[in-house]
């Protein structure tokens, strides 16, 4: 259990000649509301935020991004080293929370893009990414059954039970403020705080993995149901991987990903890593765009020499490094031939 730090006033109002008390001091959450001790709770321990105007609004939709930042606060999720570069580059108040989920590679749609942010989160989608930090990776047929299993969440069309789990959890529907936050508390009483294995290893990064490939693999990870995505339009902008497995030992594989992103006419953005087996880098920077299939990145971000080459092919990205050993160790490169996600 974590340590409590933040102390609760309860206002008492007399109302209509008999005593109401507020939630956390919202004005819309009277002691009779099914939230209530969930809300109280959430404020208490800084979880959450109400209005300007003193309201919580139970029963209003939350958004990605406001469930982005309960879920990181509630687990308290460390700060990584870098920043997302996203396709939308304009800051957001969110970006603190998205890094923070990228670093656990927690199943998200909003990453490099602040209008998904913004949208309704679905129940999906809530379902995937509390089971990846509380469980592990896993489908949505088993994240929903994880929720059943500890009483987090329950089923909202009760025609479809036993005959369509996801259904009969509704998988697309949205979600109210009120709905995550009693699912955080019943989290919390039964101390549900521990990161999974799987999210620690992600955050631990021992393959040096770029934080946005780490935030596109956990968007990969929603089942395709639940994914929303931007297409750009530039024919450049995509994610790229090659993985191969030479031999049964766990350091014996090869692999390239790679994101590009803010394509434009002119220039793209790309960040890229690549592992094989012992040896790790990545890098990130702009490649200028020197004819319709091809491009060249002269240096890196951080500022140093970085020669690689771009070629646009079907469905592929082929990489030649010319020189690019201040951002890798010694013991791989960045070349290979990235099939398109």
């Amino acid at each position: 259990m974590k340590q409590l730090v933040s102390i609760l006033l309860l206002t008492v109002l007399v109302v209509a000649g008999s005593y109401k008390v507020e939630a956390a001091g919202f004005k819309d959450v009277s002691k009779d509301h099914f939230a209530y001790e969930a809300v109280m709770w959430a404020e208490e321990y800084g979880i959450i935020d109400g209005y300007a105007n003193g309201t919580f609004k139970p029963n209003a939709t939350i958004t990605e991004q406001q469930f982005a930042k309960l879920l990181a606060n509630f687990y308290e999720l460390e700060t990584p080293y870098g920043k997302l570069k996203k396709q939308t580059t304009t800051a957001n108040w969110s970006d603190e929370y998205y890094n923070r989920l990228a670093s656990y590679g927690v199943p998200f749609n909003g990453y490099f893009d602040n209008n998904l942010r913004a949208k309704a989160v679905k129940r999906g989608v809530v379902a995937q990414a509390i089971t990846h930090l509380a469980e592990g990776k896993r489908g949505l047929n088993d994240s929903i059954q994880f929720l059943l299993d500890y009483f987090i969440s329950t089923g909202q069309n009760p025609q479809y039970e036993d005959r369509d789990l996801q259904k009969f959890f509704g998988v697309s529907n949205n979600v109210t403020r009120a709905q995550v936050v009693t699912m955080l508390h019943r989290m919390d009483s039964i101390n549900l705080y521990s990161i999974s294995n799987d999210a620690e290893e992600i955050h631990e990064n021992a393959n040096n993995i770029s934080l946005n490939t780490r935030a596109q693999n956990g968007l990969n990870q929603l089942d395709k149901k639940m994914q929303q995505t931007t297409a750009e339009k530039s024919a450049w902008a995509a994610t790229y991987s090659f993985y191969y497995k030479w031999g049964k030992g766990a350091t014996e594989y090869n692999r390239r990903d790679a994101i590009i992103s803010n394509a434009t006419s002119k220039s793209f953005d790309i960040s890229m890593t690549t592992n094989d087996g012992l040896e790790a880098g990545s890098v990130e920077g702009t490649a200028t765009i020197t004819s319709s299939t091809k491009a060249v990145m002269y240096k890196s971000s951080n500022g140093n020499r970085c020669v690689m080459e771009f070629e646009r092919l079907n469905n592929a990205l082929k990489v030649t490094e010319v020189d690019c050993g201040a951002e890798r160790s010694q013991g791989t490169n960045f070349s290979g031939t990235l099939k398109r996600q």
